[in-house]
Parts: structure tokens; C-alpha cells; sequence
């Protein structure tokens, strides 16, 4: 059996004071090296790893899955569909599962330099019952790229806190788990997703129904992967839910990716670890109950559709608390990459909580602070169901001029009451300081060849409009400088394309390319974005007295389009004039230079290379300054 990192943690209260939570890491895969296997479409990683034994309290899991670029290799370059799955719990003797508890949807790589580094999560704490003792853990890598000169860097970590359960888990039931035709009037899928009847223990309270579910495959109408369907969940004959099979992509927090990243999906988007749909459902101990999924009435000719569902009936007991409030997460201020879009903040705090009490939670008070200033207290008043959660803004404005620091939240008193476990009661975030503009800002916009797609706007904290251009005002190809007066305060830079593929997507090469800056009163970049930005820029800064702003130290570097029949533009813009070097290489053999082109005291500047003479291949554009690489972009030529 291979030894396995384990890690235990006890977190302690301010002060010193120890509360009731003890944290411990569970490593299943760690910087694992997972790359296809071409000859079955699947590639298996099982590792054992040991968690908490049966008789001891588990409060929550939390599953961290970590992407990084593989050692020796560039990260792969499909968006693969990957599981993990419990196989085994108890040991070499003990129970045979086959369970998916996570389902990952892999990005597009082509893109990402070897020290970019991904994390995501997902609350695993239903299947707390199973991860128990000796476990063999499952990694299943799917696809049939290349496995010899990219993959991926897996770490699969389950972070386990202790305590008392909120209920405790009676009986897991699998219900449905297939690769179902949609579509096929000769296998039609409901065929598959008949009802199922069981019955409930006899200490069960209540259930909650949880569904792994992705759409895939390509028929003529887009189905399963690019096509909008609905799915039912019925419960004892009863409809409980109608939901679309559909995601928008546009504002993942994973960008930009090198394929159609900001395409829309059948419930999942590339470079996504899924959220499961759940739905919580009253039950008496003893009695029948009925689970039936239908998908939305669908034939086709040549179907090739296909409904990846998993879904699973957890039966628990009684709900332990009356009064009981844990705080999730943190959104804002955060550094945690899935709330890259929102961060770094100087604006209203936002955190996400949950009731894990039997009464609905009607108000609690909510403690914020950064670190070494005076506590706020926020008194909330709302309504949460049990099992729910929410996302609650606090109200007043978060900004503190240190460059970093430490961000504490609290929850107290759920319903005027003493929390029945305060272990999950107090979290702190990253809390980094947004950047600090001029009073007078420069807002530099060059619209592409659809400006009806794009507004943009300065807010204060609070979402007053201060300054807009909408779509109305926008002409094609046009450069638009608005110099902006703001007074000290805390404000918000937003762009919206409301076809969420940006200024800029390398599929839709005829919709040109736009450019968005803010700059000084002397034309210095302050902060450029990246024009293949999907649905929106949020770019959150300051204007403080006594603060100074800095300029932008790194060059912004585009090349388009990244797939041509021969001619790219690449267009350079830096605050200060280089040394610079431009190469084109071969992507499988990056040692082959195709070309080089040297250029001295560059400051800005636009250049055209008409690689039309090459054969149909991929290539890499680089960009050093100063002998180092500071910009690499693929470029599908003649495809």
C-alpha cells in the first residue's frame, strides 16, 4: 500500500482560545502525473489513503482538486471529462463501492505557462459514511490526446473537519449512474431512467437527492453537448424540480483558455470541477419513496448524444440543532482563484453561509475585520430554510492601506440563540489591497467589429454609475479616451460583452479585436486586461490621498489572430522601451525556430508576420525581454 501524506490541523480561536473544530488533510493524489490513455479512452489512478475510522465525528469534507502543468511536459490541451471515485472503503476486506463523489471537467491548456497552478472545491460531506478507514481512490483521466508530451499535475486533497454532524448519515443509495443515449428513438433514455423505489431506514428524518449530471456528444442540433434541454426530478410521482441542462460559460474564473472556453454547455464548463445539483426532501423512517429523473422529450437522426448521470439518495436521521449557522466561504476580499473576477476588492465584503439548523435561520449577527482594526458588526435579518444557503453582502466598505493582510468574519447568535456548534462559525481570507489610481484616470477603449456586444462603467462601492458608455455610443473600430475625475473612495471598473466572447475570441477571427486600458493623464498604462476576457471585466481599485499609484511594469503583449492562413499581428505596448526578441517555433518541437526577430529600445508597436509560406501546423509566438520568455500564444496556421 502506498503511504499517503496525512495532515491534522488544530485551529485555534483569537486569543488562543481553542473552539471546537479540528481540521486534518487526507492526500489521496499528490502532484500525481495524469496524462490519457489512448487505446482505451480512460486512464485509472488508484491510491489508498486513510481517513478517520468509524466511530469518530466528522462535521464536514471538503475535496480541493489542483491543477498544475506536469513536470517535463506542457499541460494537456482537451477539455476531458475526469471522475473520482471511491472504489473501495474499509481495506483490502472491506465494502466494493464504485462511487463518483467528484466529477472534473478539464481545461483547454494550450496556453498555460509551466507555472500556472489551479484550485478548486467541492463539499463531499455526504459521502462522510464511505470515507472511512482504508479507502482506495480512484483518478479516472478520460480522453485520447497525446500522453507522451502533456497531461496534467493532480492533487486530490479531502480536508476533514471534526465535529459533530449536523445529522448523521443513516444509508447512501446509488440510483441511476450510466452513459445514456438522448435522443436515440431506439434506445430511447427513458428506457434507462425508470423510477426506482425504496425504502427508508428506520432512523431516517429526512434525504437529500444528489445528481452528478453533464451533457455530451455532438448530433446535428448541438445535443448533448452545445444544446439547452430540461431534466426533471419527481419524488414520489411529485415534480420537485425542472431544471435546464445548461451553463454559461462566459465568466469563468479559469481565463482565458486556449479552445472555445467561453462556449456554453450542457451543465459544465471547461476547467470546472462540477457543483452537484441537490435537493433536500422530507421522509419518514420505514416508508417507500419513489426517485424518478426524466429528461425533456428529445429524437433525433443519427443521435450521438449522451447524459452522463449520477445520482445518489443519502437518508440521514434527525437534524441534532435547533439554532445552527456555519460561514462556508469568504468570496470577497479573497485571493482564492475561483473568485478571481471579484478580487482584489476595496468594496462591500460578501460571504456565503449556511443554516444548518432544523429552525429557518431568521437573523444572526455578523462580526467582519481586518486585521489589527476595530470589529464591525453587521446585524442581518433574512430567512434560510434548513440546509440552504445564502450569499450576504456586508455593509460596509472593506479597505485597509496595507498591501496585504488578514481577513476575519463571525457569525454569532443564529436566531438570538446560543450556536449549537461553533466550530464552522469564524473563517479568514487574504485581504489584498486593490490598486491605487489618480484622481483624473484615463479610460482607453478600441472597440472591434461588433461595439453593439459592449458597455462599460465606473461604480462607487455602492454600484452608483459615475461614468458609461454604453453600446448606443460605440462605432466599429474606433479608439475612445474619457478622462474620469474621481474623488477619494473606493470604485469599480466594469465591462460587459453580451455576447461573452470579449474584444477578442481566436474562433470568431471576424469580429476583429479590441482593446481596453486605464491609463495616466500622461498616457502611462496603469492596468491593461486581456481582450479575450468572455463575458465581463471587474477590475476593483482606489483613489486615496497620500497613496501613490504605480504604472504598469509589464508589457502588453496580443497576437492575431491565432488562426490564420498566414498573416499575425502582434501589437506591443509597455511603459518603458526593451530589448525585445520575438520568436516562432514549432509547438511538438519548440527548439525549431521558424523565425526571430530582433527590435531595440521598443516601446510600442505593431507588426505584422505573414507565415502564409509554412506548411498547416501549430506554432508558438514568444516574446523575451531581457533574454527572459514573458509571452507565448499558440497559433493554428492553415487549420
Amino acid at each position: 500500500m502506498k503511504h499517503l501524506l496525512f495532515i491534522a490541523l488544530f485551529c485555534a480561536g483569537l486569543g488562543g482560545k481553542l473552539f471546537a473544530q479540528q481540521k486534518q488533510h487526507v492526500i489521496s493524489h499528490h502532484k500525481e502525473t495524469v496524462v490519457t490513455d489512448p487505446s482505451k479512452g480512460a486512464n485509472s489512478y488508484e491510491r489508498w489513503a486513510v481517513f478517520p475510522g468509524k466511530d469518530e465525528d466528522i462535521r464536514s469534507v471538503l475535496l480541493r482538486l489542483t491543477f498544475e502543468c506536469p513536470d517535463g511536459m506542457r499541460c494537456a490541451d482537451w477539455d476531458y471529462l475526469d471522475h473520482v471515485i471511491v472504489k473501495k472503503t474499509g481495506g483490502q476486506q472491506g465494502d466494493t463501492l464504485n462511487y463518483e463523489i467528484a466529477r472534473m471537467l478539464t481545461p483547454y491548456g494550450g496556453r498555460f505557462q509551466n507555472d500556472w497552478k489551479f484550485e478548486w472545491k467541492v463539499d463531499v460531506s455526504d459521502f462522510s459514511s464511505i470515507l472511512r478507514d482504508s479507502v482506495l481512490v480512484d483518478y479516472v483521466h478520460t480522453g485520447y490526446e497525446d500522453n507522451k508530451t502533456r497531461g496534467w499535475k493532480v492533487t486530490v486533497d479531502f480536508e476533514i473537519t471534526r465535529g459533530t454532524p449536523v445529522s448523521d448519515p443513516v444509508a447512501i443509495h446509488k440510483v441511476y449512474d450510466g452513459i445514456y443515449d438522448y435522443g436515440n428513438a431506439d434506445n430511447p433514455i427513458e428506457e434507462h431512467l425508470k423510477p426506482v423505489t425504496l425504502k427508508a431506514h428506520a432512523q431516517t428524518a429526512f434525504a437529500r437527492v444528489k445528481l452528478h449530471h453533464t451533457g455530451h456528444g455532438m448530433d446535428k442540433n448541438g445535443c448533448g453537448e452545445f444544446c439547452d434541454k430540461y431534466r426533471d426530478i419527481k419524488w414520489n410521482g411529485k415534480l420537485i424540480n425542472r431544471k435546464n441542462i445548461w451553463m454559461q460559460c462566459g465568466e469563468n474564473p479559469l481565463y482565458p483558455q486556449a479552445g472555445t472556453w467561453i462556449f456554453d454547455r450542457a451543465n459544465w464548463c471547461p476547467g470546472y470541477l462540477l457543483q452537484p445539483d441537490e435537493y433536500l426532501v422530507s421522509l419518514n423512517g420505514r416508508a417507500d419513496y419513489t426517485l424518478d429523473v426524466d429528461m425533456e422529450p428529445y429524437t433525433t437522426d443519427n443521435p450521438s448524444a449522451e447524459e452522463h448521470i449520477t445520482a445518489y439518495v443519502i437518508e440521514y436521521g434527525k437534524i441534532r440543532a435547533k439554532n445552527d449557522v456555519a460561514l462556508t466561504d469568504i468570496i470577497a476580499p479573497s485571493d482564492n482563484p475561483v473568485h478571481g473576477r471579484k478580487n482584489p476588492t476595496g468594496r462591500l465584503a460578501v460571504i456565503r453561509v449556511k443554516n444548518n439548523g432544523e429552525n429557518p435561520l431568521k437573523k444572526m449577527t455578523i462580526k467582519y475585520h481586518i486585521e489589527d482594526e476595530k470589529p464591525k458588526t453587521f446585524k442581518w435579518q433574512g430567512s434560510i430554510p434548513f440546509g440552504e444557503t445564502a450569499v450576504i453582502s456586508l455593509p460596509e466598505v472593506v479597505f485597509s492601506v496595507k498591501e496585504s493582510a488578514v481577513f476575519h468574519v463571525e457569525l454569532k447568535r443564529p436566531n438570538g440563540k446560543k450556536d449549537a456548534f461553533a466550530g464552522d462559525n469564524k473563517k479568514s481570507s487574504r485581504y489584498r489591497r486593490p490598486d491605487i489610481l489618480p484622481q483624473n484616470v484615463v479610460v482607453y477603449f478600441k472597440t472591434n467589429n461588433k461595439p453593439g456586444q459592449n458597455t462599460y462603467n465606473i461604480t462607487d462601492s455602492f454600484g452608483k454609475v459615475l461614468f458609461q458608455r454604453d453600446s448606443t455610443s460605440l462605432k466599429p473600430n474606433t479608439i475612445y479616451r474619457d478622462t474620469v475625475a474621481l474623488s477619494e473612495g473606493s470604485y469599480t471598473f466594469n465591462v460587459e460583452d453580451n455576447a461573452g466572447n470579449g474584444l477578442e475570441f481566436w474562433y470568431h477571427t471576424k469580429d476583429g479585436r479590441g482593446e481596453v486600458k486605464l491609463l495616466d493623464t500622461l498616457g502611462q498604462a496603469i492596468k491593461q486586461f486581456k481582450s479575450d476576457f468572455g463575458s465581463s471585466i471587474i477590475y476593483n481599485f482606489a483613489v486615496k490621498k497620500g497613496i501613490p499609484y504605480h504604472t504598469d511594469p509589464a508589457p502588453s503583449i496580443t497576437v492575431f489572430p491565432a488562426r490564420t492562413d498566414g498573416p499575425v499581428t502582434l501589437d506591443y505596448f509597455a511603459n518603458e522601451a526593451e530589448e525585445v526578441k520575438v520568436i516562432i517555433t514549432e509547438q511538438e518541437n519548440e527548439d525549431h525556430i521558424l523565425e526571430e526577430h530582433h527590435y531595440t529600445g521598443l516601446r510600442r508597436g505593431s507588426f505584422t508576420y505573414d507565415l502564409s509560406y509554412l506548411p498547416k501546423m501549430r506554432c508558438y509566438i514568444k516574446v523575451f525581454v531581457k533574454g527572459r520568455e514573458i509571452f507565448k500564444n499558440r497559433i493554428r496556421l492553415k487549420e
